[in-house]
């Protein structure tokens, strides 16, 4: 069986990000193009950095 070897683009700003779901929902893509597309969209997700959730400034537990 013959290896697929391709190159996921990376997706840095959350402008490449929309750019790119907005590809994938509109597109005809199909096969390997259509899943290098969603990797590199599940990839950037994934490394979102979020503010820190301990200095949120919500009350915790023990506002009740």
């Amino acid at each position: 069986m013959q290896e697929l070897i391709a190159t996921v683009p990376m997706l840095n700003t959350p402008q490449e990000i929309e750019k790119a779901i907005e590809l994938y929902k509109n597109s005809d893509l199909s096969g390997f193009e259509l899943i290098k597309l969603w990797q590199a969209i599940r990839d950037a997700a994934l490394n979102q950095i979020f503010p820190d959730s301990n200095n949120d400034n919500v009350p915790g537990g023990d506002s009740y």
